[in-house]
């Protein structure tokens, strides 16, 4: 199958990134490609992002969709997903929502950690949205930018482990990471504090080829 990964971002430096890593859990048959906008802010973290890159999200799916199989866009808030879904007719997915789906089967309780912004209220409105209210427990961020991750890895994983921690102590019994630009860290994340951590490409990625060898889509 061929899965198109729109990243929702003016920026096409994480796109290669982004391949290896969606390739790396992809099924060896699944053939990934990644690109981002022709214009757009470098990270989707305030409404004023969201709003201005969702037109743009669903005006790119619309023109590039008809050779692939199914749709990921990359962004833990999903802009385009919900209005992408009612126009083609095959799977698209946001990391999201899958991640929200695939944390309820491992707990009741639901912990997200994510970036220190104004998109912790939006990944909070995200949940309600989607049903996941009284789910999620917790939603902490780490005091950076997303542009900045890669500036300091060993730094974001030390501050992510002790938000993931604290996420448990508000009583959470698995951890989501709220950040597609975190994708990676969910395995040394999850040894370190012994609960599962879901990471959202990874599960936006195995939803996709789930429902596309199921042959679901719109209907």
């Amino acid at each position: 199958m061929k899965i198109l990964v729109i990243n929702p971002i003016g920026d096409d430096s994480w796109n290669e990134s982004d391949r290896r890593f969606f390739s790396s859990v992809a099924c060896p048959t699944t053939s990934i490609e990644v690109v981002s906008l022709d214009e757009g802010p470098p990270s989707v973290e305030t409404l004023k992002d969201y709003e201005y890159v969702k037109p743009l999200v669903i005006d790119l799916a619309l023109k590039t969709h008809i050779e692939y199989d199914g749709l990921i866009v990359n962004c833990f808030l999903d802009p385009g997903v919900d209005e992408l879904k009612e126009l083609i007719d095959k799977p698209v997915v946001g990391p999201g929502e899958a991640s929200l789906a695939f944390g309820s089967i491992f707990g009741g309780r639901l912990g997200i950690v994510s970036i220190e912004s104004e998109a912790l209220k939006l990944i909070e409105e995200r949940c309600s949205m989607l049903g996941y209210k009284e789910k999620v427990v917790s939603i902490r961020g780490i005091k950076t930018h997303v542009v900045d991750l890669v500036k300091d890895w060993e730094k974001v994983k030390i501050e992510l482990i002790e938000e993931s921690r604290k996420a448990i102590e508000d009583g959470a019994e698995v951890v989501i990471l709220g950040c597609t630009g975190l994708a990676g860290l969910g395995k040394i994340v999850s040894e370190t504090i012994h609960k599962p951590v879901i990471d959202p490409a990874a599960a936006a990625l195995k939803m996709v080829e789930s429902l596309v060898s199921l042959g679901l889509g719109r209907v």
